[in-house]
């Protein structure tokens, strides 16, 4: 479970987020994605991707950002989510895209556009020697515009 002191309150997120709807939606990621562990076995990049999604899924369900309801923009254009009641003419402020990544260095992305990103960090340890019961942490969020990363949650190592 992501613990709350381990995040940064002082760093700027989307309009309407926030740290306890964050921390909601990893502990649903955590949860979900450990039924998922032999896709990373099977595939690691795809699993990445596997990860986005089901960020996406979860700040549908805990915040106030919803699922872009296009299926073509979902699919293939950013935002994959806007803040609800936003209107159609989406202003790049109330716009969020979700990506994971297992990596600790800058991900790689298409950051060609304004916008927000969450980016959800995570591990796989099919051992869950590192928290028991958890075949998937999430041990950092980053919240993220162009030109400017900013680190939300960075859990110290256990």
């Amino acid at each position: 479970m992501a613990r709350i002191e381990d995040f940064d309150r002082s760093v700027p997120l989307p309009r309407g987020l926030t740290v306890v709807m964050i921390r909601n939606a990893i502990d649903y990621l955590e949860r979900e994605l450990a039924e998922l562990i032999e896709i990373y076995q099977e595939q690691a990049n795809v699993f990445s991707g596997i990860v986005g999604i089901y960020g996406t899924k979860a700040l549908d369900s805990f915040s106030p950002y919803e699922k872009h309801r296009n299926i073509d923009t979902a699919q293939q254009r950013f935002p994959d989510l806007k803040r609800r009641g936003c209107g159609a003419k989406l202003n790049p402020t109330d716009c969020l895209e979700s990506k994971g990544s297992k990596r600790v260095w800058a991900i790689q992305s298409h950051y060609n556009h304004s916008g927000w990103y969450i980016v959800w960090r995570y591990l796989v340890d099919t051992t869950e020697s590192i928290e028991p019961g958890k075949p998937v942490i999430i041990w950092r969020v980053d919240s993220r515009l162009p030109r400017l990363v900013l680190e939300l949650i960075n859990a110290p190592a256990q």
